[in-house]
C-alpha cells in the first residue's frame, strides 16, 4: 500500500507540474510583445545617437577655443547658448540610460565595451510595460531631436 501511494503522489506531481508546463508555457502577452517591439525601436535610436553624444566633450573644447576668438557679445551669448544647449541633451542622454526598463523575456545584447547594469524589471502588468516603453521611447526622440537643434546651433556659430 505504501508503494501505491508513493506512486500515486509521484504520478500526480508529474501530473501537476505538466499541467503547469502547459498552461504558463509559452504563452506570450501581446502587450508584453509590443513593449518589446517599441523597446528595440527605442534602443535603435539611442544605438544612433551614442556616437554623436559621445563626441560633445569634443564639440565643447572647438566651441571653446573658438569662443576666446570672438569679441562680439550677440556671437558669444550664441555660442554659450550652443554649449548650453549640448550640455542639456547629454545630461538628458545620460538620464535616459539609467531610466531605461528592459521588458521581462526580451532577449538583448551587450556591444563590446559596452558596460550597464540591469535593474531588475518592475513587476508591471503587461499594459503599464506597454506605457513604459511607449514613454520611453517618445524620450529618446526628444533626445534625438534637442540633439539635432543643438546641432544646428553649433553650426551657426562655427
Amino acid at each position: 500500500m505504501k508503494k501505491h501511494t508513493y506512486s500515486l503522489l509521484t504520478l500526480g506531481s508529474m501530473l501537476l507540474s505538466a499541467c503547469l508546463m502547459f498552461s504558463c508555457g509559452d504563452k506570450k502577452d501581446p502587450k508584453m510583445e509590443e513593449a518589446g517591439k517599441v523597446h528595440l525601436e527605442a534602443m535603435a535610436i539611442e544605438e544612433s545617437l551614442h556616437e554623436q553624444i559621445e563626441g560633445i566633450d569634443s564639440l565643447k573644447i572647438v566651441l571653446s577655443e573658438k569662443k576666446k576668438t570672438l569679441t562680439d557679445a550677440a556671437a558669444i551669448a550664441s555660442l554659450d547658448s550652443a554649449v548650453a544647449a549640448l550640455d542639456a541633451v547629454a545630461g538628458s542622454f545620460a538620464a535616459w540610460e539609467e531610466s531605461v526598463v528592459e521588458v521581462p523575456g526580451l532577449p538583448h545584447e551587450h556591444h563590446d565595451g559596452e558596460e550597464h547594469h540591469h535593474k531588475p524589471a518592475p513587476d508591471l502588468t503587461p499594459e503599464q510595460m506597454l506605457e513604459v516603453q511607449k514613454e520611453s521611447k517618445a524620450n529618446i526622440e526628444k533626445i534625438k531631436a534637442d540633439l539635432g537643434k543643438a546641432e544646428e546651433m553649433v553650426k551657426k556659430v562655427l
